[in-house]
């Protein structure tokens, strides 16, 4: 699942974090030293990289998108690779029988692990930067950016594409204004993004559109989850600063077939929620191989 932004706030203060805290380790180890005093965990243990705050924050780290997991395990396996160079440095140098070669390995491992986190700051920057303003949700560049590998990797399950649009969403804006149907816009952002499963993402495709992907194992189990979603949005009043608003929505679903180009996909949902605008909206409408359209 593709992170939201607060999340990837989260990551990226963490990673710097990281940073302080191995030049307070790095500190520790000087005074260690000059100490001669090896009895510091942090520093000497087998384990001690999984005893520091960064240590104990990558291991709970998760869940993982599979675009992110390379990044990860790359800086989970230059993180433990630096500790056990400052471990070797740090007993070499007590025991009086360090060489060069212990400080070159250490500084590797050192500047090994800033650049694993630095590559890793910038693929979830690139994310963020894609996200939509508004609404906090993954734009349409990232799905532009996504599909295919998400289309290659959904086995055992199916991959459906699920395309739904606020009726009479210019009414809304007419009636109480922008500043009104931007709530309603970020609400239901944040209502489909909870009303989702994990591994399943919303995007705000544009204006009132919105795009979620949706893993099913077969088109009913499909259709049940875009009624649910259309029915849970008619159900789901969206409070504002001059009262409540009641929104519908209505769904177009298709199934997204090998190989499938995702405009082709986006198309056959798009003629499916038109259809369903055209029969009196405020329902979810499916598109099957033969694009036979049925209100499910």
């Amino acid at each position: 699942m593709i992170k939201k932004t607060t999340e990837i706030d989260a990551i990226l203060l963490n990673l710097n974090k990281a940073i302080d805290a191995h030049y307070q380790w790095l500190v520790s180890m000087f005074h260690s030293v000059v100490a001669r005093d090896a009895s510091k965990p942090e520093i000497t243990d087998n384990h001690s990289y999984g005893l520091c705050q960064f240590g104990r924050w990558i291991d709970h780290l998760g869940p993982l998108d599979n675009d992110e997991l390379p990044y990860v395990r790359l800086m989970d396996s230059a993180h433990q690779h630096m500790h056990n160079c400052g471990r070797e440095l740090m007993l070499a140098i007590v025991e009086n029988h360090w060489q060069d070669a212990h400080f070159d390995a250490f500084q590797e491992g050192g500047l090994s692990f800033t650049a694993a986190l630095t590559d890793y700051k910038i693929y979830l920057l690139t994310i963020r930067s894609n996200m939509d303003v508004l609404t906090g949700l993954p734009g349409r560049r990232v799905l532009d950016e996504s599909f295919d590998h998400q289309l290659r990797n959904t086995d055992p399950l199916n991959l459906y594409l699920m395309l739904l649009d606020i009726d009479r969403f210019k009414l809304v804006n007419d009636t109480y204004g922008h500043l009104i149907g931007d709530v309603v816009l970020r609400t239901l952002a944040t209502y489909l993004a909870s009303w989702t499963r994990d591994y399943e993402t919303v995007y705000r495709y544009g204006g009132e559109e919105f795009i979620i992907i949706v893993k099913a194992a077969n088109d009913e189990e499909a259709c049940r989850a875009g009624v649910r979603i259309c029915q849970l949005v008619d159900n789901h009043a969206i409070t504002h600063s001059e009262g409540h608003i009641n929104i519908t929505v209505t769904a177009g679903v298709s199934r997204a077939f090998p190989e499938e180009p995702l405009d082709v996909v986006i198309g056959r949902a798009d003629r499916a929620m038109y259809e369903g605008k055209q029969t009196g909206r405020n329902r979810c409408m499916f598109i099957d191989e033969q694009n036979v359209i049925n209100r499910v």
